[in-house]
């Protein structure tokens, strides 16, 4: 079994007997390095504390490890609580609480509890910890290493420790500035649809195994369901989605790392509907290492007073976690232009060039509408009336010349000394006259 989860050659009898979740689970945690074997010196908030106090049991990618300030597995989890939970006692000390970045911390908090805050900035009031490797006992490794890794992450997700894991080597004294990144968003975005806003809130998600959203928490369960279906079973550590499901043997290892580098054709993968958080809360850290003294008295004498120095040379690492300021920038989602944005600032900008007011909108509405109907309309009843109109030729008419004479002498009797004619034309007779 052992050869199995050090991925070593091992008898076919053996990778088809181990197929019981529990049974793998139990032989992980029964075969690595207990909390309490590896953590041996703890301070936070510039008090001492017992380790198994501030530290629990998980199961991760990398194997067993121990975690600090996440969530109460009754929180954590949906279903199938992990075996490494369930001896998670509940703290005499500490109270445990819901937690996400959503809503945060509830209005009304006990005196202890955790998740915690931060007590302050600096290396003085942040997390420190003495660990032992215990090379001596070391079978197999992840890695081509010997030391630790350290994997920041939220509170209420699974960290991804083989991947973004730092190591930390023993023999040396190592400072870790955390740097937190934090996004928001505003309730407007909710009502915008979530593949243009590509986040998801806390109720949108719909995980499975995870009582809490987070992109993490979707990939992981994403991963799972992919190696059901390529793979027929699950890798100790992922989320246990279906109830029946089997863990990877031997035999499936070289298809469960195809489903994690994705080298199957995955066009339809669930991976493109893990969309971040409209919430989330990211870990940032700048890593600093120096070698250990050989007579390191780092929190009391009686810490290290049973290891000699070649000991602590060889297996002793410390570890300091601190946040590097007391307040950082936050990312917040919003709409680019909303409704009532464009409205203002199309009035602005009217107002600005034209002196716009509610009166100018009654005035385009009559240049604009009222006034061109109207004259539409004039212009065509105009047209109507002039179609119904009937038109005369003129008349032509030809006297005959032998009553100009008369005519001319009834003229002279009525006007005898009237006004002189315009002119005169000297002619015997004339050809036509017309007359309208």
């Amino acid at each position: 079994m052992l050869r199995l989860l050090c991925r070593r050659k091992v008898n076919a009898t053996v990778v088809k007997s181990v197929t019981s979740w529990n049974h793998v689970e139990r032989f992980v945690i029964n075969i690595s390095q207990p909390c309490e074997d590896m953590l041996i010196g703890c301070r936070f908030g510039g008090q001492p504390f017992n380790c198994s106090e501030l530290f629990v049991p998980l199961v991760t990618d990398e194997g067993f490890c121990c975690t600090f300030n996440m969530l109460h597995p009754k929180y954590m989890y949906i279903s199938h609580l992990p075996l490494a939970h369930w001896n998670v006692t509940k703290s005499t000390k500490y109270q445990e609480i819901d937690w996400f970045s959503e809503k945060g911390y509830p209005k009304e908090l006990p005196e202890d509890y955790y998740p915690s805050k931060t007590l302050g900035v600096g290396r003085s009031l942040g997390l420190s910890v003495i660990l032992d490797v215990q090379q001596g006992k070391y079978y197999c490794s992840s890695s081509s290493s010997i030391g630790f890794k350290v994997a920041l992450h939220s509170p209420n997700e699974t960290p991804n420790v083989r991947e973004t894991g730092v190591f930390i080597e023993p023999g040396k004294e190592t400072k870790l500035r955390i740097r937190p990144e934090k996004t928001e968003s505003e309730l407007n975005v909710r009502n915008i649809n979530r593949r243009y806003r590509h986040c998801l809130f806390h109720n949108e998600g719909g995980l499975k195994y995870f009582a809490h959203y987070t992109q993490r928490n979707c990939e992981m369960e994403c991963v799972a369901e992919m190696s059901l279906n390529y793979c027929g079973c699950l890798s100790f550590f992922m989320p246990k989605i279906e109830n029946n499901a089997t863990v990877c043997s031997i035999n499936e290892a070289s298809c469960e790392e195809a489903v994690r580098l994705g080298t199957y054709d995955m066009s339809t993968s669930c991976l493109d509907d893990c969309l971040p958080a409209c919430f989330e809360m990211n870990y940032q850290m700048e890593a600093f290492a120096t070698r250990l003294a050989s007579r390191a008295c780092v929190f009391s004498d009686r810490t290290l007073a049973k290891k000699n120095s070649t000991y602590v040379a060889n297996n002793v690492a410390v570890v300091h976690m601190y946040f590097k300021e007391n307040s950082f920038r936050s990312q917040i989602k919003t709409e680019f232009i909303g409704v009532s944005n464009f409205l203002s600032s199309i009035g602005g900008l009217m107002s600005l060039f034209l002196g716009f007011s509610f009166l100018s909108i009654a005035e385009c509405l009559y240049y604009g509408i009222i006034r061109p109907w109207r004259s539409v309309r004039k212009y065509q009843k105009l047209f109507d009336d002039v179609e119904n109109v009937s038109w005369d030729p003129p008349t032509l008419r030809i006297k005959s010349k032998t009553k100009r004479n008369n005519s001319l002498r009834k003229v002279l009797q009525t006007y005898p000394r009237g006004p002189k004619p315009l002119f005169e034309k000297k002619s015997k007779a004339l050809p036509y006259s017309l007359t309208y």
